[in-house]
């Protein structure tokens, strides 16, 4: 590749990046576009070389698919009503619609973007280092004395610069005491999915320790158990503990109810305290649930009794003292995407009760020989492996410069000066303080953790390559401030428009969330967006942004600064077991989500009959509900020109 200006530039080509690229191409065809990614196959999470055995969607066949590329037309065959997706369907899918779409050709695969920095000038645009990975995505930036040659290294300029990498890209490193000196083998989850196979099928490997209490903590686990492997389940006792997880349906009296639609039925989602909520057009309502005592008691009894059906429809009570070990922290309330599902060929419990897996809820003290030791002074036996389910870097994998800008872009940070940061305490003060008004049975959520904050970096190894693992004392372990981003998209506070962040949120609806906030990207990026939906009650002007750093803001918008800081801060009390303090994540308030961002857009949001009745009865929103959205709002915006 040679140094070259492009329009557009997407970092990443997963679902996100190639449906970003689709819809850009489908409203500018002339646009000079370009896809990066550090992987050697497209498909981002969903990459070829990313599929471990047994890697499935969470979601059934229906849910999970472009509103307009049906995924049991083009994997005819392969995936059927009612099933959950196999990874390497979901890989044939995405290359099947990069194809169609002509895509391909604009894909540029094992570049890493490590460095973006603004052009110079009032116009906007950015200038990116990308080098050669190989497919590692953990290769940080080119520093100096670097032993990579220097022709691995590539400069491209882009008008506008769309990053599309997502939040589950870069594992957190291994920050255990000892783990440098283990013996067994450590790899992170990220390591598992890639290279785990030869473990699994390793003869000599019988006991192995898994360390995390995720969805991707159960499917390692079932991985291993499932084909005889002793599994000593570590979960962290101080931390969030395990995560909900669910059968696909759930008996509700006489009726079976598949589980994921439920999320998206209007009528449910009225349940969940939103701060976006009334712009599903029933806030008199919502005031009424969640702003009166018996409203209130309404909305607890329906999170209770979710939850409570769920541990018990699953057995976690039922099972024996072992499974019970897996009994989530707090109630299903506050968990956002830590409710997940049990896609597995076989009760998964089976393996607790048998005696192949033990569960062990202890803080770690270190790692010692072939051991770990835990605070209680207790011991595993010698294992043979270990896999460390810990997470994902949350920050946006890139550098972007100088450092002075990162309370600008509204991206994690540990650079924001003394300014910046009394500025964002002064919004999420304000802020906190009408999020709780509105929703007072938020205040009394659990505490979040106090590494929610928190990226372990380790120390440059020598060339520069990054450690996996690190001694905690080696370790820089300083709070970022979270994603600041308005809509979960745009910088709060930059008047260039020429840069968006997409999927740096959780949802369940992860697929028709991407293709809608394609369409918001692009339109945000050609300043099309409609006034914008206000979240305050009692919206202000920004007080506080420079002149130079004030946002153009649409006429009849207030305080976007602001909206930001509602927006993301809801998180934190909202979902304090799940994601809520560092970014966007949520599961019952996806819906009004999308009706927020189809209003920015100037489009309908009741798509489900011609009443409130319609909306409320007529069952939950599936992708065919929002099939045509681009031609839909081309033609509304050629109207408005």
């Amino acid at each position: 590749m040679q140094d070259s200006h492009y329009d557009v530039i997407i970092v990443g080509s997963g679902l996100q990046g190639l449906v970003a690229a689709k819809t850009y191409l489908a409203l500018a065809p002339d646009t000079s576009l370009l896809i990066l990614d550090s992987n050697l196959t497209i498909g981002g999470v969903w990459a070829k070389e990313n599929i471990y055995p047994g890697l499935k969607t969470n979601n059934q066949v229906g849910t999970f698919e472009f509103t307009d590329f049906d995924i049991q037309e083009v994997c005819r065959g392969k995936v059927a009503k009612g099933e959950h997706i196999r990874g390497e369907v979901v890989y044939e899918y995405l290359v099947k619609y990069a194809e169609k779409h002509h895509l391909t050709k604009r894909v540029k695969l094992g570049c890493k973007v490590t460095t973006a920095e603004h052009l110079p000038g009032d116009e906007g645009g950015w200038r990116l280092t990308v080098i050669s990975t190989d497919g590692d995505t953990r290769i940080p930036k080119v520093t100096e004395g670097d032993s990579r040659r220097k022709e691995d290294e590539m400069i491209l300029t882009a008008s506008k610069l769309m990053v599309a990498t997502g939040l589950t890209s870069t594992p957190m490193p291994i920050s255990l005491p000892g783990a440098s000196n283990f013996s067994p083998p450590l790899m992170t989850f990220h390591d598992f999915r890639r290279s785990g196979t030869h473990i699994l099928d390793d003869p000599k490997i019988q006991h192995v320790v898994v360390y995390g209490g995720a969805k991707s903590a159960y499917d390692t686990v079932y991985a291993f158990a499932s084909r005889a492997k002793k599994v000593t389940w570590v979960i962290r006792g101080s931390g969030h503990g395990p995560v909900y997880m669910a059968p696909s349906h759930i008996q509700a009296g006489p009726m079976k109810l598949w589980l994921e639609p439920l999320v998206t039925t209007r009528l449910l989602t009225l349940f969940s305290p939103c701060i976006w909520g009334e712009s599903d057009g029933f806030g008199s309502i919502r005031r009424w649930l969640h702003g009166t005592k018996f409203g209130r008691f309404i909305v607890k009894t329906f999170w209770k009794k979710l939850g409570g059906d769920v541990i018990t429809q699953t057995g976690l009570t039922s099972k024996g003292a072992e499974v019970q070990k897996l009994l989530p922290k707090e109630e299903a309330m506050w968990y956002a995407t830590g409710l997940s599902i049990l896609n597995y060929g076989e009760d998964i419990h089976r393996y607790l009760m048998d005696g192949t897996v033990s569960v062990v809820r202890r803080d770690i003290e270190r790692l010692q020989g072939r051991k770990f030791i835990f605070t209680t002074g207790e011991e595993t036996e010698d294992v043979d492996a270990a896999v460390c389910s810990t997470g994902w870097r949350w920050d946006s994998g890139i550098d972007f410069l100088p450092k002075s800008e990162h309370a600008d872009l509204g991206i994690p940070s540990v650079s924001y000066t003394r300014s910046q940061k009394k500025t964002w305490e002064e919004l999420e003060n304000r802020a906190d303080k009408e999020i709780l008004e509105r929703f007072p049975m938020l205040a009394d959520g659990p505490g979040i953790d106090a590494d929610d904050r928190v990226i372990p970096k380790p120390e440059d190894a020598e060339g520069g390559s990054e450690k996996v693992t690190a001694e905690p004392e080696k370790q820089k372990r300083e709070e970022h401030t979270p994603w600041r981003l308005f809509r979960g998209m745009a910088p709060p506070t930059s008047s260039k428009k020429d840069l968006v962040f997409l999927g740096m949120m959780l949802s369940l609806q992860t697929v028709l969330r991407s293709e809608m906030a394609a369409l918001w990207a692009y339109a945000y990026l050609n300043n099309s967006l409609y006034p914008q939906v206000q979240l305050s009650y009692s919206p202000q002007p920004n007080p506080i942004a420079s002149e130079k750093t004030r946002l153009d803001e649409p006429s009849g918008t207030q305080g976007w600064l602001y909206d930001t800081a509602l927006f993301n801060r809801f998180g934190r009390w909202r979902y304090p077991m799940g994601y809520g303090a560092r970014f966007p994540d949520f599961v019952f308030d996806g819906l009004p989500y999308f009706d927020m961002m189809l209003q920015d857009l100037g489009l309908k949001t009741w798509r489900k009959g011609r009443s409130w009745l319609g909306e409320l009865f007529s069952g939950p929103y599936l992708p065919g509900d929002y099939k045509g959205m681009v031609e839909e709002w081309r033609g509304l915006n050629m109207k408005r020109k």
